[in-house]
């Protein structure tokens, strides 16, 4: 049974994700069984990680009739350790620009004819502030652009 455009996404982002930037920008490896996942758990599950959260999607019509256009929105929260305030700080900025070239180095995700376009937003805090010692944590707002002719 195919899926919706939504959760194609979804899964197409955690593919993505879930790969070893030890020679990126942050040094970490997000590659291992469980260091990606779906949905918001309560804390850090693992650090280095990432959670992929849907936010919504917003449709208006398209540009023809009988055509929808929508923007889903996702947020990645990826988790890195760090024994400093600044190490964290630096290193969540990493990780999330290590996702965010990952993400944007294929502007469909994979899934051309599909997809139109991607765009991502970043910013970093210190875990300390939410509780979650030792952590940076960087936060990528995920804004995929796509269109169909039923609206889902």
């Amino acid at each position: 049974m195919p899926s919706s455009v939504q959760v194609q996404i979804l899964d197409r982002l955690k593919v993505v994700a879930a790969a070893d930037y030890s020679s990126g920008f942050s040094g970490a490896n997000l590659s291992s069984t469980g260091r990606v996942i779906i949905g918001a758990p309560v804390g850090a599950p693992l650090v280095p990680s990432a959670a992929i959260i849907y936010i919504d999607t917003i449709e208006t019509q398209g540009r023809t009739l009988g055509r929808y256009v929508g923007e889903s929105v996702y947020q990645i929260v990826c988790y890195v350790g760090g024994s400093t305030l600044e190490k964290r700080i630096q290193l969540a900025i990493n990780l999330g620009s290590d996702i965010q070239k990952a993400i944007t180095i294929d502007r469909t995700l994979g899934l051309s004819g599909l997809i139109e376009d991607v765009l991502v937003n970043q910013t970093a805090l210190d875990g300390e502030e939410y509780g979650i010692a030792q952590t940076g944590i960087a936060l990528l707002e995920v804004r995929v652009s796509h269109q169909s002719i039923y609206g889902v």
